[in-house]
């Protein structure tokens, strides 16, 4: 039989951006957690059906592995004195959790609840980008992030809270954080879930990011509760520009 010689991008056979870091990161697990990249192109490869990767894929792959997986936090980045690409827990929870995972959201253009496949490893950088500007909003706290074990953050992704003397009366923030496209907000439950997560926290100060936005019920609740909301990817790069951080360059 004739070699398959037909060269495709991840995409173009059908694998998402999180579907090729997971294949990326079971090879490193299975690999005794670590891996060259020729390793890593063989194993996508062997999800493509005799199809090989193309110039293209390959540089996707890499983009997808070095960067957007690195920014997620679930591997090391690349070190030149120890070749290879390292995993971290994150990723092995990351590697051994739901394979299918889905999120609810609510689409304020149709009115209407929607499922699409999570995006969550752009969500994770996402997170850990937030924690970054939250750190220089505010110096004097420390940043637990539980996000990272979504199984138990009930409601809230950030817990932050004050060092030594109590010098604004605020001692602890709790923080969700949403990476959803431009036209959904979380749906009622999502949100309600994350207002119980303050409330049983018994927290003085709560804070909602999102890279989508709220519908107008949800800004009212939120003006009522006195919780912060930062809405919209102009907002978010406008108050990372304040703070010297650098834009999120994973939107797109």
């Amino acid at each position: 039989m004739a070699k398959n010689n037909v060269e495709v991008t991840g995409s173009e056979a059908g694998l998402s951006g999180d579907a090729q870091i997971r294949i990326a990161l079971q090879k490193i697990d299975s690999n005794g957690g670590v891996a060259q990249m020729p390793e890593i192109y063989s194993a996508v490869e062997s999800r493509l059906n005799g199809k090989r990767l193309s110039e293209q894929g390959k540089a996707s792959l890499r983009r997808f592995v070095n960067y957007d997986a690195v920014q997620a936090g679930y591997l090391y980045p690349h070190d030149r004195n120890n070749p290879g690409w390292r995993i971290t827990t994150e990723g092995r929870e990351f590697v051994r959790s739901d394979e299918n995972s889905s999120e609810q959201v609510f689409n304020v253009d149709t009115d209407q609840t929607e499922v699409l496949p999570s995006n969550t490893v752009r969500g994770s950088a996402f997170e850990q980008y937030t924690i970054k500007f939250l750190r220089s909003m505010y110096p004097h706290y420390t940043w637990y992030y539980q996000g990272q074990h979504k199984s138990r953050e009930r409601g809230l992704d950030v817990i932050g809270n004050e060092l030594g003397e109590n010098r604004s009366g605020i001692q602890s923030i709790g923080v969700q954080i949403k990476f959803h496209a431009a036209n959904t907000a979380p749906t009622n439950e999502e949100w309600l879930k994350f207002l119980a997560g303050c409330f049983a926290r018994r927290l003085d100060s709560a804070i909602f990011v999102t890279t989508g936005r709220l519908t107008s019920e949800q800004r009212r609740e939120a003006g009522e509760a006195r919780v912060i909301v930062i809405e919209g990817r102009e907002e978010i790069a406008r108050i990372a520009q304040i703070y010297g951080i650098e834009e999120f360059d994973l939107f797109t």
